[in-house]
């Protein structure tokens, strides 16, 4: 697995949070809670939630549909990493297949969180994988020191 481009959060001096997680969703709660320590801890406090959120919906995603059809024991990853310019986080699952918004819905108790992630986000993308081992699914936001919650 090649590491997601983190444009201009790049060098090895900026904070990072990384983590190899299993393709279960009972492994995401204790990664949001470690995120979300780590950004307060570093002074984001006041975009910590909504990143922590935003990392959540990613998490759940590539289990829920990026790992469907793999093999027991598959790992996701999920990458965090942030400057005063940007935070960019990318999560790795092995599909190649790229996900979509669903449309609002009542009915459905499901598929609001590329929706989410839209709002709470400057961008967010996908990327396939250079070593051809699935894709990056990505967000950014600018400016996280100085953004108002």
């Amino acid at each position: 697995m090649t590491e997601p481009p983190l444009h201009h959060v790049l060098g090895a001096e900026v904070p990072q949070f990384v983590a190899s997680f299993p393709a279960d969703p009972a492994a995401i709660p204790p990664l949001r809670r470690r995120l979300r320590t780590l950004l307060h801890e570093d002074g984001l406090e006041h975009v910590a939630d909504d990143v922590a959120l935003i990392c959540q919906e990613l998490m759940v995603n590539a289990v829920l549909h990026g790992c469907l059809n793999v093999p027991p024991g598959t790992t996701l990853k999920i990458t965090v990493a942030w400057s005063d310019a940007q935070l960019r986080a990318a999560v790795h699952d092995p599909s190649d297949e790229k996900p979509r918004e669903q449309g609002a819905s009542r009915n459905r108790t499901s598929g609001r969180g590329l929706r989410l992630v839209g709002e709470l986000s400057d961008r967010w993308g996908v990327e396939a994988d250079p070593a051809g081992n699935g894709k990056f699914v990505w967000t950014e936001l600018d400016s996280p020191r100085r953004r108002a919650s």
